[in-house]
């Protein structure tokens, strides 16, 4: 055979560009393969900014495992409970973050480090602008309790308030909750601190106002949670929350989203109501100082 034919050079030329073009094709083949696809939830509206910092939280603690994870919105928006549903079923939802019940504890797997730096149990109110002066002589719970508040009818804050003789008037959906208000169907809607900056911004033909006189306090958590056989992946989370708690990457990215917000609230001023939170369960690292956030800090 003559191997210095110009014809027979070609052809090997040829059959090297295919298994080479072959490799490449297996080695990204197997490149995408290795990726771990977790899917989270798609923000509530079009409006709703909040869940960009428990999706960059979740992206930073999972990028401290030294595994392949790959973030994905799911198409679809669902409820709290649905969601929830969907992560205990294992259908198309691996990760969801929610307020911690002793409920939720049995059907899902929590990873016990508190997300929100228990900054969910810190309340202020979005208020009609016009009605300050309803709350600005309340100091206690039962004078607060006379009026009436809006939360989801879903939400485990219903059942926290309501234990505690809150007048609720609860609503199937989120933004539902705002148009409620500026209908005077309610008189205020408690929101945490990660939240109600946001949202106010978010609503700006509703004629709101943040209420600037009180601070709703219950002990709470909201945890990442995920189906009870895929341990790996809570793992992984918690391996990842512990270690951006003790390099600071943790609370950077926190004070990133949230300082302005605290800072504005000017909670040092306020009239801070303590109320019981039944759901809380027993396992919750109360003691764990470094993961809550207290309104002593310096912001």
């Amino acid at each position: 055979m003559n191997w210095n034919s110009p014809l027979l050079q070609s052809f090997c030329r040829t059959l090297g560009l295919v298994f080479s073009g072959l490799g490449l094709f297996f080695i990204n083949f197997a490149s995408a393969a290795e990726h771990i696809i977790v899917h989270y939830p798609r923000a509530e509206s079009a409006t709703d900014d909040r869940v960009y910092y428990y999706s960059q939280l979740l992206a930073l603690c999972l990028a401290k495992s030294g595994k392949p994870y790959q973030l994905e919105p799911t198409p679809f928006h669902t409820e709290q409970e649905r969601g929830m549903r969907l992560v205990e079923a294992n259908q198309g939802l691996e990760v969801t973050w929610t307020f911690t019940t002793s409920a939720r504890e049995e059907k899902l797997l929590p990873i016990r480090i508190p997300i929100d730096r228990g900054l969910f149990g810190w309340r202020l109110f979005l208020i009609q602008a016009k009605d300050q002066t309803l709350f600005s002589s309340l100091e206690t719970a039962e004078q607060l309790a006379t009026l009436r508040a809006g939360q989801g009818h879903d939400w485990p804050d219903t059942q926290i308030l309501q234990a505690n003789n809150f007048l609720i008037s609860g609503s199937s959906t989120y933004e539902g909750l705002f148009d409620m208000l500026a209908r005077n169907h309610i008189q205020y809607f408690p929101r945490s601190l990660l939240e109600i900056e946001l949202e106010l911004k978010a609503h700006p033909n509703h004629g709101l106002a943040i209420e600037s006189n009180l601070l709703l306090h219950y002990p709470t958590a909201l945890y990442y949670f995920v189906n009870k056989k895929n341990r790996a992946l809570a793992e992984d989370i918690e391996k990842g929350l512990l270690l951006a708690i003790n390099d600071g990457s943790f609370k950077k990215l926190f004070e990133h989203h949230f300082s302005e917000t605290i800072r504005k609230s000017n909670l040092n001023q306020r009239k801070i109501i303590h109320i019981n939170n039944p759901l809380l369960p027993s396992r919750t690292p109360l003691s764990e100082k470094s993961f809550w956030f207290s309104p002593e800090e310096n912001y």
